[in-house]
């Protein structure tokens, strides 16, 4: 299930292994009331459950998850360097600020909006934010591993 990973791994000397996907810590993956497992499917941009409808024209997806890839990582011999939601993550990359930018920037107010509207999808926590974003790393020295790196600092 994680060959992906320790190809990765075997391929990196020292640098960093960033993870962006659908899925949930164990904690949440696991949660009883989740009693309707991961799968998701995808036809024509519209998200449903069964997987037998639309066979072969559509796309099949499950979460991830993020506790079991961090654990894997680190039995690999990769550092945890940390593990947030993308719409924090983004934020604390700045993109508050440019959010704030795109209103001063004198443009049609139409271009404005959509703008907008395509920066907040990113970062709505029940949409495209409520991905999560795993870094591991390999090889750094003990200064670059305590290093706060932005996307995970608040924001």
């Amino acid at each position: 299930m994680f060959d992906w990973l320790n190809t990765v791994k075997t391929k990196l000397k020292t640098g960093y292994i960033l993870t962006i996907d659908y899925g949930y810590p164990a904690q949440k993956y696991y949660h009883p009331q989740r009693t309707d497992g991961t799968l998701q499917c995808y036809f024509q941009h519209r998200r449903h459950n069964d997987p037998y409808v639309n066979v072969g024209m559509q796309d099949l997806t499950a979460h991830v998850d993020f506790t079991s890839l961090q654990r894997q990582g680190e039995s690999m011999g990769l550092t945890t360097i940390g593990l947030t939601q993308q719409g924090l993550f983004l934020m604390a990359l700045g993109l508050g600020d440019r959010l704030t930018a795109l209103s001063q920037t004198p443009q049609n107010i139409m271009t404005i909006f959509q703008r907008r509207d395509a920066l907040h999808q990113l970062i709505d926590p029940m949409g495209l934010g409520g991905f999560y974003v795993l870094l591991q790393a390999q090889g750094l020295t003990d200064s670059q591993e305590q290093k706060p790196l932005r996307g995970f600092t608040n924001p």
